[in-house]
């Protein structure tokens, strides 16, 4: 009986202990409940770009489905192939919401769970090609896209698909640009293009082309230029970045508008680009009789590129004007030519053929050849005492332009133009050079057999830096 009495006793302690445990943690959680609301994020707390501070989970999961089904509404991940554009299946690419919010961390940056269907491509095979889509990686794929997924970001999502197969799959390499570049007389290309044959160029790296024929123990300037420009013009074709260029003085007679490089080894003068891609690309040359074809080979690029020339103008010569004493009459020295200056663009078409941007390269200067004309000095009539002339019988105080002032007139214009005072429609007077990325690049005054080696200025001395603007962008 009294085991009975100490069981009964025992189980109502108990009941009396768990109903004050019950009330004093029910108790905070109705308090919780009614009086101080329903729980929100701390503040500072963001979900893909998006702010949920102060959010309840039920708002915070509307405001993110709202905003992520906006975003993957205007952001399609699209693979671009050489002949055409690929939207992938959109079961390809999930936003988790419910699972980010359940691993959110209050009061810091969260990013959103991104989920892959890979067997939502299978669809796709035959747009991609069975020989691309066998080789596609995409694990480097999926990474890039959830890098920008998961944060929201205002980027495109357009990939092209070269920069996600197999490196070294030469079955789907082509010629992506082709140069046909004018060789003068007497400038024997071979030397450098057996050194530049195969070249590499590597993603996401520069080529200088003085380094690569640093080596060269001949070096012959004409066919260094030639060299030079050919690559510079297969160079505009493609998407690749022009980091440093120069040009001559005057449009050498083998290069083409727009397309002219000049290099320099002793003045460092260098011909340098920039490979974007992902994937590497080869240079291979061709000779034929007085033609040097230059071929970009790699990965197809999604863009096609054409140079523009645009704000064309000519720049007439002057006519400077030296005297000499063993002059018998005027008598021109050298015969002027026009000078010319002009804007380089590249313009960017899709696979439809369409133009999409217009990029500006750069603006090209050359200087005019200036007249130049000897003449003899010319001959001051002597004054008398009382300020008037000799006995030809003019008066000192003729007013009527004729006699000594006129002489002394054409002596000072002349001078005038001597010393250099011109004005070439040039609006920057400056012979900087610049380039993209804060490298040197335009005009680098260099002369070669086929630029003749002339001084713009006439003076035979040194060409001045007046005569032309600087390369900017």
């Amino acid at each position: 009986m009294d085991k009975r009495w100490d069981l009964k006793f025992f189980m109502y302690l108990l009941a009396m202990a768990l109903f004050i445990y019950g009330f004093s943690v029910g108790g905070a959680f109705a308090y919780d409940v009614v009086m101080a609301g329903p729980k929100t994020y701390e503040e500072g707390t963001t979900v893909g770009g998006v702010s949920v501070d102060g959010l309840t989970r039920p708002e915070a999961e509307n405001a993110l489905k709202t905003r992520v089904q906006e975003w993957l509404d205007l952001h399609p991940v699209e693979m671009m192939t050489e002949e055409q554009s690929i939207v992938l299946s959109e079961e390809f690419l999930t936003v988790d919401v419910a699972d980010t919010l359940e691993n959110l961390e209050g009061g810091t940056v969260n990013p959103l769970s991104v989920r892959f269907n890979r067997s939502a491509l299978e669809g796709q095979k035959e747009a991609f090609g069975e020989e691309v889509y066998d080789h596609l990686l995409l694990d480097q794929l999926t990474a890039d896209i959830k890098s920008q997924a998961e944060v929201l970001s205002d980027k495109s999502l357009t990939y092209s698909v070269y920069d996600y197969v197999s490196s070294g799959t030469e079955s789907l390499f082509s010629v992506i640009a082709e140069y046909n570049q004018k060789i003068p007389d007497g400038s024997d290309v071979f030397t450098y293009t057996n050194e530049l044959e195969g070249l590499v160029i590597e993603p996401k790296s520069n080529v200088s082309l003085l380094e690569q024929v640093n080596n060269v123990p001949l070096q012959n300037q004409t066919a260094l230029n030639v060299m030079a420009s050919g690559l510079y013009g297969a160079v505009l074709q493609t998407n690749f970045d022009m980091i440093q260029r120069h040009i001559s003085q005057h449009l050498p007679t083998y290069a083409e508008k727009g397309r002219e490089a000049s290099v320099n080894l002793s003045e460092g003068h260098d011909f340098v680009f920039f490979n974007p891609n992902e994937s590497s690309y080869k240079i291979q040359f061709e000779v034929s009789e007085d033609t040097l074809t230059v071929q970009i080979v790699g990965y197809p690029i999604s863009r096609e590129y054409e140079v523009l020339i645009q704000n064309e103008r000519e720049i007439e010569p002057r006519t400077i004007i030296q005297y000499s004493a063993f002059a018998t009459g005027a008598k021109v020295q050298r015969e002027g030519e026009t000078g010319l200056a002009y804007d380089v663009f590249r313009e960017i078409y899709n696979q439809n053929n369409e133009a999409i941007d217009t990029e500006f390269i750069t603006q090209d200067y050359y200087a005019p050849v200036h007249t130049l004309e000897e003449r003899p000095e010319p001959v001051e009539p002597a004054t008398s005492d009382s300020g008037g002339t000799d006995q030809s019988g003019s008066d000192s105080g003729n007013d009527n332009g004729s006699g000594s002032n006129g002489d002394n007139q054409e002596k000072d214009d002349s001078e005038s133009n001597s010393n250099g005072s011109e004005d070439d429609t040039n609006p920057n007077k400056s012979d900087d050079s610049t380039t993209k990325k804060g490298s040197k690049e335009g005009l680098s005054g260099d002369s070669d057999d086929n630029n003749e080696g002339q001084n713009s200025d006439g003076t035979d001395g040194i060409w001045s830096p007046d005569e032309g603007p600087s390369k900017g962008e």
